[in-house]
């Protein structure tokens, strides 16, 4: 019986351990325009805008991207990342950004409340 109940502590430490390993945070990411801008143009005239909104639409379907918001010359997302250097290679991988379309900064969120 002693071995028993070890054996379902040990799983049950295991599993929490595993559900802790996977759990990611969230980061938010600022987008502002960059060199590569065409000051003359509309977003969707920019070279690699389409490209952009790809990688984005991609990010979503997968639910990395959380949510998504634009104010003044900004644009945000929140994504989920395991830590802030996987959450920097993600936006890394954004064509708008490897072209100096824009520039990003990454912040981590520390969430303290959520609305159901």
């Amino acid at each position: 019986m002693k071995k028993i109940i070890c054996v379902l502590l040990l799983l049950i430490v295991c599993k929490s351990h595993a559900q802790k390993a996977e759990e990611r945070s969230y980061f938010v990411v600022l987008y502002t325009i960059s060199a590569g801008w065409d000051t003359t143009k509309q977003f969707h005239e920019q070279v690699f805008a389409a490209e952009h909104s790809d990688y984005l639409s991609k990010l979503r379907k997968e639910k990395t991207i959380v949510m998504g918001a634009r104010y003044s010359d900004t644009g945000m997302i929140i994504i989920k990342a395991k830590n802030e250097t996987e959450a920097r290679e993600i936006t890394g991988k954004d064509p708008a950004i490897q072209n100096n379309l824009f520039k990003t900064q990454v912040f981590f969120l520390n969430r303290f409340m959520e609305v159901v």
